[in-house]
């Protein structure tokens, strides 16, 4: 981010700081990284947003978060950021929203999509018709941007219909956070009225595409498309192959988000045991701290743009 997002899109970065473990150590390091930016980020524990069940954690608690998180926000609207999201080149507000001020977004047909059935029972859960959406619907993961109001008008709602927290009623439902925050929305009929679609879908490297094949077409997508984002899902990282890893890493190199093609496989091939220090070279962690990193990950970052 420091690289690539100008402080005047920013109004704050809020990590949520999803992690079990009780060590602080990382955030000394995580600022640093964020340089210039450092003077926007708060740092937000889990649990002082939402009580989650002691046998829930990752993916799932994640997806609460993203919601529930709004009641913390202090302006009109935030972008959801993973881990898994990266700036490959320069943010402009022409990519978030339109010269009205319409926040972008996109979407995809879901009939055959791994989160079919996530979509069907989100939409079924406001009463809508699931065959109808499947045909097309919003996107499933991040960038993703939230309207504040609309956010926590939805925990509202939600709490009241099931007369118990948030967190509860949207694990025990087995719901999707951004097909509940849109379906809440076509339920009020504004989902099209607030929204743009034609923002453009970033590349991206997935658990199974994660082979050299994969990699290439990202990267000629990246060259492509006026995304300045890109995704690389961590598992696809566990997945990649030698040559995959090559061709990422020089990516990555070209757009100085390592020091040397060197560092970026280095990274590559044990993302869990290896971090980039000061000088931007990628080193791996001393012993002690290993156990810490992985408690910790992952953490989750929420730009709000003005």
């Amino acid at each position: 981010m420091r690289l690539y997002c100008p402080p005047e899109l920013i109004h704050e970065i809020i990590i949520v700081d999803n992690s079990a473990s009780t060590s602080r150590s990382w955030q000394e390091e995580l600022l640093y990284h964020y340089g210039s930016l450092a003077c926007f980020v708060r740092i937000v524990q889990a649990a002082s947003i939402a009580v989650m069940p002691a046998d829930v954690h990752g993916w799932y608690t994640q997806q609460v978060l993203k919601i529930k998180v709004s009641e913390t926000i202090r302006s009109d609207r935030y972008i959801v950021l993973d881990a898994k999201n990266h700036l490959i080149k320069p943010l402009n507000r022409g990519f978030l929203e339109t010269p009205k001020g319409q926040p972008r977004i996109n979407g995809k047909p879901y009939i055959n999509h791994p989160m079919r059935d996530f979509l069907e029972r989100t939409v079924e859960y406001f009463g809508l018709d699931p065959q109808e959406h499947v045909k097309w619907f919003t996107r499933t993961h991040p960038p993703f941007t939230i309207l504040t109001d609309e956010a926590c008008e939805l925990v509202r709602h939600i709490e009241q219909k099931e007369a118990r927290p948030f967190a509860s009623a949207f694990l025990d439902r087995k719901l999707s956070e951004f097909f509940l925050y849109s379906g809440f929305l076509v339920s009020k009929g504004t989902l099209r009225k607030i929204y743009d679609f034609t923002q453009e879908e970033e590349p991206q490297v997935w658990p199974g595409n994660a082979d050299e094949q994969g990699c290439a077409k990202a990267i000629q997508k990246a060259s492509q498309t006026e995304s300045p984002f890109m995704t690389v899902h961590r598992r696809a990282l566990a997945n990649m192959d030698k040559n995959g890893r090559r061709l990422l890493a020089e990516f990555w190199y070209s757009r100085g988000l390592f020091a040397s093609r060197k560092d970026g496989i280095r990274f590559l091939r044990d993302p869990n045991r290896s971090y980039q220090n000061h000088e931007g070279r990628v080193v791996s962690w001393p012993v002690s701290r290993i156990a810490s990193h992985f408690s910790s990950y992952p953490q989750k970052a929420i730009a709000k743009i003005r």
